[in-house]
């Protein structure tokens, strides 16, 4: 063969049998470990699949369990649960706004609540009565909500009125509706300390309780009589009857107000509002 007009040199290449060899065996265990890589990582695609399928979801990272029930599954004992929200209420009146809260040491912007209305009776300027009768479905559909378990509880409002047997008799009474036997004695109630308010006279510290043997929720304690005098009070006035309490209320640690008494506050339906006694302690005088 002439190679004269060949664009390219020729090399001689120098077959090397060992060597040749050894790079097939080397070639050979590439592949080897290529394959068992595939077979490992198929293995664990396999297995990770599995568990998908029967968990229906892939978690990367499980930690220690714990027996805790939801939230809202969590049972509440009946002596701490809190009472159902208050009814509405109607529009609260002006001056216990603007300045009367403030004046009682309180938030201006407290929550008031109706309680229901009321005729001033003869019993509640009585001074053998001595208490102020706060009506029965106002206490059951505005007051108890408003209170905490410990309140209720002190104030003998736990539970619900107690009604009477059907069938069971009432008292014997006299021609002049006296009772012919003797009064049965309820348990002795301290009662729940409050604050009796009035738009005129202030506030009197005394205790709200309800009776057992008439299940009536009254406000009494001593100084009642005066304070009602202060008040103004005649049988016969129509009166609304609200409600408020101040909650402690915590920021960062600190106490940004504290709790308070619950405040009954009892109003004149026919008393202007010039008689609170903070627009008369402001009132100008005429020139």
């Amino acid at each position: 063969m002439c190679l004269v007009d060949a664009k390219r040199s020729l090399e001689i290449v120098v077959y090397d049998r060992a060597f040749a060899e050894s790079q097939q065996r080397a070639n050979k265990r590439a592949r080897q470990d290529e394959a068992s890589a595939k077979s490992s990582s198929s293995s664990s695609s396999s297995l990770l699949e599995e568990a998908t399928a029967s968990a229906g979801a892939i978690v990367p990272y499980v930690g220690a369990v714990h027996d805790v029930a939801p939230i809202n599954s969590v049972v509440v004992p009946p002596s701490l649960q809190p009472p159902p929200p208050a009814a509405g209420s109607r529009e609260a009146p002006p001056c216990l706004r603007r300045h009367f809260l403030q004046a009682l040491g309180l938030r201006a912007d407290l929550p008031v609540h109706f309680i229901h209305d009321k005729r001033v009776s003869k019993t509640d300027l009585d001074g053998h009565q001595s208490r102020f009768r706060i009506p029965l479905d106002g206490v059951e559909r505005h007051l108890r909500p408003i209170l905490s378990p410990q309140e209720l509880e002190a104030a003998n409002l736990l539970e619900g009125p107690r009604r009477r047997p059907r069938g069971q008799q009432p008292e014997p009474r006299d021609g002049n509706n006296r009772r012919t036997t003797a009064k049965k004695k309820g348990k002795a109630h301290g009662g729940l300390p409050v604050m009796l308010v009035d738009l005129q006279a202030g506030a009197k510290e005394l205790r709200l309780s309800r009776w057992d043997s008439s299940q009536g929720t009254i406000v009494k304690g001593e100084g009642y009589l005066q304070f009602t005098r202060q008040c103004t009070f005649k049988e016969g006035d129509d009166v609304a009857i609200w409600a408020f309490v101040q909650r402690r209320f915590r920021l960062f640690g600190v106490d940004v107000w504290d709790d308070s008494l619950l405040h009954i506050l009892v109003v004149k339906k026919q008393a202007p509002e010039a008689r609170c006694c903070v627009c008369h302690a402001h009132a100008q005088p005429e020139s």
